[in-house]
């Protein structure tokens, strides 16, 4: 016993979580808030929060309108430096910012159907309710990603991306599955909506505690070489930096195709397939056993191909699974999603590993307050574009269906097919620019 504890206490995971070593500290912290952000996201995002706009007779295009307002709002972090600079300290009002966006983001949309019945002007009052959320989100969050970029120096950056992926995926499935088999016990009866007004209110209660763990670390004085504080240097000082520029190209390409489904894959699923709660959420849960399994693997091709061409490999070999995905249809979706979510779980550790740092990859040490606004605001227009075509799309055509050999094919699978062609796209891209975009 006492030998296992010595190992436990020299192990590489806990040298980097612990709560003896300041940085540890840090590191333990972000990883817990990572646990707890999974795990609400999951319960008021994805298939939860279709089906609880479902319910509440918001129809697919107008759930298309909603999911991209957060993007519209996120373009407002343009003016967080000239809050946030102008605070030494900011782990209070980072706090105070936290604690409001999950009061109007979680409680302001669960309340809202109980004082509004109308179809249409709940739709309104939803999506005036996430942009107000979103935009006091948009407005402070950045602070904590400059904050906690001190505790993952390069050289335990891989690991600390790894182990927080792991372990958060994995507590937060749990709470995913167990809500999964709850809400599928009560589909279709007169339940149901309680069940997912319960969830939202349980999600609330974990945003506290995440509130809480984000004011354990210590805050360390902020880098400037720009004393002045101004909106222009949001966009002056990354348009200096060729390689900085070109990887936010490479997130915006990804991002932009990624979110060519965001909105309407979910209600494709559910409403078109019949697909039920549990089936998405235990593929999607699997994703947890993927990444034990396989993150030393992708850990070590990283270390092989380094962090851009591991992105740019995995990026491309997404492809041919989306294609496959777009097949999906009531009668085949058992093995479909199997084939195609499995092995995306896969290529997902790899991918999702190098994506955790491309913002910081080439970014200097001096001014990131900027630098990170600059990254939220590319990545958020460019999947507000891929967003809002998808939804353009879907309103023109919704009705339109055609079969594509023997396989019926409606607008969401087309937009699917797209996603892929962006998907290869951005990967070649990459390969082509690799000594451009790597850093020196």
């Amino acid at each position: 016993m006492h030998k296992l504890i010595e190992r436990i206490k020299y192990s590489e995971f806990f040298h980097l979580f612990n709560f003896h070593e300041e940085q540890a500290v840090g590191r333990t912290s972000m990883l817990l808030s990572a646990v707890l952000t999974a795990s609400i996201n999951f319960l008021t995002t994805g298939v939860f929060y279709t089906s609880f706009l479902i319910v509440n007779g918001i129809n697919l295009v107008n759930i298309g309108i909603i999911s991209f307002i957060p993007l519209i709002a996120n373009c407002f972090s343009i003016f967080s430096p000239l809050i946030l600079e102008r605070f030494e300290k900011r782990k209070q009002i980072l706090a105070i910012s936290r604690i409001l966006y999950y009061a109007i983001n979680i409680l302001g949309i669960t309340l809202l159907p109980v004082f509004v019945t109308d179809s249409h002007t709940k739709s309104i009052c939803f999506a005036a309710i996430v942009f107000l959320a979103n935009l006091v989100n948009a407005l402070f969050s950045g602070g904590y990603a400059i904050w906690h970029l001190n505790f993952i120096p390069d050289t335990v950056r891989a690991h600390y991306f790894s182990s927080q992926q792991v372990i958060s995926t994995t507590i937060s499935s749990v709470v995913l599955l167990l809500s999964s088999f709850i809400a599928d016990a009560l589909k279709d009866t007169p339940n149901q909506t309680l069940i997912l007004y319960i969830l939202r209110f349980v999600a609330f209660a974990i945003a506290l505690a995440d509130v809480l763990v984000l004011l354990l670390p210590t805050e360390y004085p902020y880098l400037k070489k720009v004393k002045s504080i101004s909106i222009k240097n949001v966009f002056i000082l990354p348009f200096s930096n060729k390689k900085f520029l070109l990887t936010m190209l490479v997130m915006a390409m990804w991002s932009f195709s990624s979110n060519l489904t965001s909105s309407s894959l979910n209600y494709y699923l559910l409403k078109d397939c019949g697909v039920s709660y549990s089936f998405i959420n235990i593929i999607n849960a699997g994703y947890a056993v993927f990444l034990i399994v396989f993150s030393s693997f992708w850990r070590h091709m990283m270390g092989k191909w380094m962090w851009m061409k591991t992105f740019a490999i995995t990026a491309m070999l997404h492809m041919p699974t989306t294609l496959l995905f777009s097949f999906t249809n009531a009668s085949n979706f058992i093995w479909i999603l199997l084939i195609v979510r499995l092995t995306q779980h896969f290529l997902g550790v790899g991918i999702n590993l190098a994506y955790a740092n491309m913002p910081y990859i080439n970014m200097p040490c001096e001014d990131r307050t900027n630098y990170i606004v600059f990254f939220t605001l590319i990545t958020n227009l460019s999947a507000f574009c891929g967003m809002m075509l998808s939804t353009y799309f879907i309103a023109k055509t919704e009705s339109v269906s055609f079969v594509f050999i023997v396989f019926p094919f409606t607008s969401v699978q087309v937009l699917m097919v797209l996603q892929a062609i962006g998907q290869l796209l951005t990967g070649f891209y990459v390969i082509k620019n690799l000594k451009k975009l790597s850093p020196e």
